[in-house]
Formats: C-alpha cells, sequence, structure tokens
C-alpha cells in the first residue's frame, strides 16, 4: 500500500494545476483525458483527438496527464492515431472534403499521410497533419503532462523515455513481456489490461512485472469494489476505462485511483467557481426536482456534489445517474465542456432526503 500511495502523490502533485490530494476539494483520483482533451463543435472537432493542441488544451483545463494511441505508417514511423483507418478523425488536405475510400495508416506512407490528409477541425489553423509520436511527446513535455502511450510498440517506450524521462505511463493488453522490458530501463507506471482474469491473477501478474504497476479495464461488470479493493490492497493503481455513462461514477465511488475518461473533469485545486449552487437539508417526495442552469461559457467546467439518503436521478447536461442511497452518503460529479450550457437536475424518484448539494461552475 505504501507504494502505491507514493506513486499517486507523485502522480498528482508533479504538475501545476493539477488536483492534489486533499479530500475536501478533489476526490482521490487522477483524471487523464482519454486520446487528449478533445472538443467538439457541434458534431464536428474543434480539437481533435491525439494532437499537440488536445494536449495545450489538457494544459488549460488542468488534466494531469493524456491518453495517446500509437501505430506504426506502412514505412514504419509512429504515429498518433487511434483507429486503424483516419477517415473519422482527418479529412482531404484539398479542399477538406470527405475522404471517400478506407485509409489504413499501416498501409500507407508517412508522407502520404502527411501531405494529402488534414486533422478535422472547425478551425482552420488546426487542420494540420497527422502527429508523430515525437511531435506528441514533445508537446507533453513543453506543457508539463504526462503521457499516457496506449501501445504496443516497443521503440514508442524508449522514444517516451529519451523526451519525457519517468514522466510517462505504459498502458497496453497482454503487455507482460513489453512491461518487464522496459521496467529494465524504468520505474515508469505501467498499466496491464488484465482481460477476464480474477483480482488475485492480476496482482501476481503485476508483482511478476514489478515496481510502479496497475491495472486498466473496460469491463465495468468485473471491477467493481471487491476487485478494487484487492488490487490496491496489494499496493498497485487501478484505472477505470472509459466507462459509459453511469458507469464511471460508481468506478469512482468504488475506488478506483486513475480515471480514463472523454469528459470528467475535477481539477478545482486553485480555480475560484464563477457561478455556484447550494442547497441544504432538502426533502424531495417522489417526482420532485431540483434544477440548476448556470450561464453559458466558451470553456467551461462544472462540479456537482451531493450528499442524501433515498433515491435519485441525477442528470449532469443528458448524462443520467440513477443513484440509490440506504444511509447518508456522497456523490461527486465533475464535467468538461465546450460551448456548452450546463444544466443539473436532481429528480427525486422515491422520498429523498438531500443533506447538501453543491454545485460550482468554473471558467476555463
Amino acid at each position: 500500500m505504501k507504494n502505491r500511495l507514493i506513486l499517486f502523490s507523485v502522480l498528482t502533485l508533479c504538475l501545476a494545476g493539477c488536483s492534489s490530494a486533499d479530500r475536501t476539494d478533489s476526490p482521490d483520483v487522477m483524471a487523464v483525458a482519454h486520446r487528449g482533451c478533445w472538443l467538439k463543435d457541434g458534431k464536428e472537432f474543434y480539437i481533435n483527438e491525439n494532437c499537440p493542441a488536445g494536449v495545450r488544451m489538457a494544459r488549460r483545463f488542468g488534466y494531469p496527464a493524456i491518453e495517446c494511441d500509437v501505430k506504426y505508417t506502412a514505412d514504419s514511423v509512429m504515429v498518433i492515431m487511434h483507429d486503424k483507418t483516419i477517415n473519422r478523425t482527418m479529412r482531404l488536405a484539398d479542399g477538406y472534403g470527405e475522404i471517400p475510400e478506407p485509409v489504413k495508416v499501416s498501409e500507407t506512407t508517412f508522407e502520404e499521410l502527411r501531405t494529402k490528409y488534414v486533422l478535422a477541425s472547425t478551425d482552420p489553423s488546426l487542420r494540420l497533419p497527422i502527429p508523430t509520436l515525437e511531435e506528441e511527446l514533445t508537446a507533453c513535455k513543453e506543457e508539463g503532462i504526462i503521457a499516457m502511450l496506449h501501445s504496443t510498440i516497443g521503440e514508442s517506450h524508449h522514444l517516451a523515455q529519451e523526451i519525457l524521462g519517468d514522466r510517462w505511463i505504459g498502458f497496453c493488453s497482454n503487455g507482460d513481456s513489453l512491461f518487464r522490458d522496459t521496467r529494465t530501463r524504468s520505474d515508469v507506471l505501467v498499466l496491464l489490461d488484465p482481460g477476464n482474469d480474477p483480482a488475485e491473477s492480476t496482482v501476481a501478474r503485476l508483482q511478476a512485472i514489478g515496481g510502479r504497476c496497475g491495472m486498466s479495464t473496460m469491463k465495468f461488470k468485473m471491477l467493481d469494489k471487491a476487485y478494487i479493493d484487492a488490487v490496491k490492497d496489494a499496493g498497485f493503481e487501478v484505472q477505470a476505462s472509459i466507462f459509459k455513462t453511469p458507469h464511471e461514477q460508481r468506478a469512482l465511488t468504488d475506488g478506483v485511483t486513475i480515471e480514463l475518461s472523454d469528459f470528467f473533469w475535477y481539477q478545482t485545486e486553485g480555480r475560484k467557481p464563477v457561478e455556484t449552487w447550494k442547497e441544504r437539508k432538502v426533502t424531495l417526495k417522489a417526482g420532485e426536482k431540483l434544477i440548476w442552469q448556470p450561464s453559458e461559457k466558451e470553456f467551461a467546467a462544472m462540479v456537482f456534489d451531493i450528499d442524501f439518503e433515498g433515491e435519485l436521478l441525477v442528470t449532469l447536461n443528458g448524462r443520467e445517474y440513477p443513484l440509490t442511497h440506504e444511509t447518508p452518503g456522497l456523490e461527486r460529479f465533475g464535467l468538461r465542456m465546450y460551448r456548452t450550457a450546463p444544466t443539473i437536475t436532481v429528480e427525486a424518484v422515491s422520498d429523498t432526503r438531500i443533506s447538501s448539494a453543491y454545485g460550482r461552475l468554473y471558467e476555463i
């Protein structure tokens, strides 16, 4: 347990603007921006996934770390792209139109990718070529951001170590041998996907790797509180990986130490809210609601704490969280936004006593 706590302290306190472990203000969890701090303007990207602009936006929002996906081109250049094809996130460089046929990263040369296509964005200045891993890692170094490499490529670990020292994280499935090799050169945190392994098998695999380790899974049904506690008690990190609403909230409540998310935000340290909402000692009958609608800001984040006993449906900007507390208990939410009208709705499913509700809107 001591090693895990030391690791969490290093990760969360090493960057200015990053959440602290102060339980009075921040949950005991590290927020990682999935594929960078991407933002959409309507249905189109403003800040695209997996690009240096997303690293810079992560710094603006105060994320301590971003995740990036590494792939080889046909001529073995490491670039940043999640999908096997570029079609979802890129457009034609000539005319900015949709790419008519599937273009696979692994079957296309680096020169072709860089010259024929650009990242999709509503801002023409951000319609840039596909970034290399080196460019992404350099942006992380410049912005003081930890890079979480979703990669099975050993060369990517070498480059991350060269550029960032120990300020990066390795993350992949079936990575036991890759991580053991990385461990010979570095004591960076590595996160292993346990597949369907029970907690005791996951702990044994992490112990075999040694050093700073943890697990990451997208299987929200597997990652219950007992599993989380078993891995944490053995001294390792637990990452919930892009769980869908409402499961990411349950993972936070159950005690994960890292939340990899497309929207979760709780970087409140050093920030003052521009608007607040407080309710105390309120009893709602079934069907009754509390609603808060603060002002819309271009770049914003919303945080909401509620302590209650009963059954509620909490909705944050369309994300619905059915919650039940048989005894008084606290739930903490955080959400980043771009050009979005923020709304919190609290509806009683059955008669519910709310000890306190506290909403804060931050302009970023």
